[in-house]
């Protein structure tokens, strides 16, 4: 075996013991990111794009440079989650920027007032026109994916009534940080 076969299995087998040793840096990223992300995103699937992060981290590290592996790996590993995320979020960022700018509208009106935002409120803290706010609800609203079942399902009673499936308001609330937390990074 040559100098550079020799090297490479050795660079090889260093760059699996980094992947086995920081599994655990993978799973608690996910699970931190998971706990800010609305319950749509599966923790399986930040946990698939975390490990791709881990794995291309250990091949790319260079310790010369100063930095961890820990360190380092992390940046990676949740850049590689976050990626992921956007992959499949079809909705234009300035559908998020402008349904973020709408929410902080009305946390902000609701602590001022100590009651619930009236549309109006709403627009003239944002400067804009009922119009336009309701364009901008309307855009969002658009956003949201459902399943081909449910819209070929035979209409019931049940289908008036939220079901079990139906996102609480929390959950509402979670999307709307999710996408926050997603335009910031």
């Amino acid at each position: 075996m040559n100098n550079y076969s020799n090297v490479a299995a050795k660079a090889s087998h260093s760059s699996d013991d980094l992947v086995m040793q920081h599994v655990d840096l993978v799973k608690r990223i996910a699970q931190h990111l998971a706990a800010r992300l609305p319950s749509t995103v599966d923790i399986d699937d930040l946990m698939q794009a975390g490990m791709i992060g881990l794995i291309e981290a250990a091949g790319n590290f260079d310790a010369t440079r100063g930095a961890s592996f820990e360190t380092y790996a992390g940046i990676r590993i949740r850049g590689a989650m976050l990626d992921d995320i956007r992959k499949h979020d079809w909705t234009p960022r300035s559908v998020h920027h402008k349904y973020r700018k709408v929410s902080d509208a009305i946390h902000a009106i609701e602590a001022e007032t100590g009651r619930a935002a009236s549309n109006e409120e709403i627009a003239d803290k944002l400067d804009i026109s009922l119009e336009e706010y309701h364009k901008i609800l309307s855009d969002s609203a658009s956003s949201r994916l459902f399943s081909l079942e449910e819209t070929l399902e035979e209409p019931t009673f049940t289908h008036k009534a939220p079901s079990s499936d139906s996102p609480l308001p929390d959950q509402e609330l979670y999307h709307e940080q999710f996408q926050k937390y997603l335009a910031d990074a």
